[in-house]
C-alpha cells in the first residue's frame, strides 16, 4: 500500500512539474514564447506578473524579413492596487544553428 502511494505521489508531481513553459519548450513556438518571455522579465525589474505562455506562442505570425510577431496580454503586480493589464508585443528572429531565437523588438502596449 505504501509503495503504490509514493508511486502516485511521484506520478501526480510529474504530471505538475515544468517550468510553466509553453508546451515543454520545444518548439518554435515555444521556443519564441520563452524568449520573449524572458525580455519581459528583464523590463519589469523584479515586478511580479503573469504571462500565458501558451497563449503567447500560439500568437505568432510571420512578421517582415523572416522574423515572427508574438503578443499577448500581460498583468503586471496582479492582486495590488498597482496593478496594470498590458499587451506584450514582441519580435523575435530565428538563425540557423542557434536554438533559441533572438529578441529584435519588444514593447508593452496599453
Amino acid at each position: 500500500m505504501r509503495n503504490w502511494l509514493v508511486v502516485s505521489m511521484a506520478l501526480a508531481l510529474s504530471a505538475c512539474g515544468g517550468s510553466g513553459e509553453a508546451g515543454g519548450g520545444g518548439t518554435p513556438n515555444d521556443l519564441a514564447a520563452q524568449a520573449c518571455e524572458a525580455a519581459a522579465k528583464s523590463r519589469l525589474e523584479g515586478k511580479l506578473y503573469t504571462l500565458d505562455l501558451a497563449a503567447l506562442g500560439a500568437s505568432m505570425k510571420d512578421a517582415p524579413n523572416g522574423e515572427k510577431f508574438l503578443t499577448a496580454p500581460i498583468v503586471i503586480e496582479p492582486g495590488l492596487t498597482s496593478e496594470v493589464k498590458q499587451i506584450v508585443e514582441c519580435t523575435v528572429r530565428f538563425s540557423d544553428g542557434k536554438p533559441a531565437p533572438d529578441v529584435v523588438g519588444f514593447v508593452f502596449n496599453w
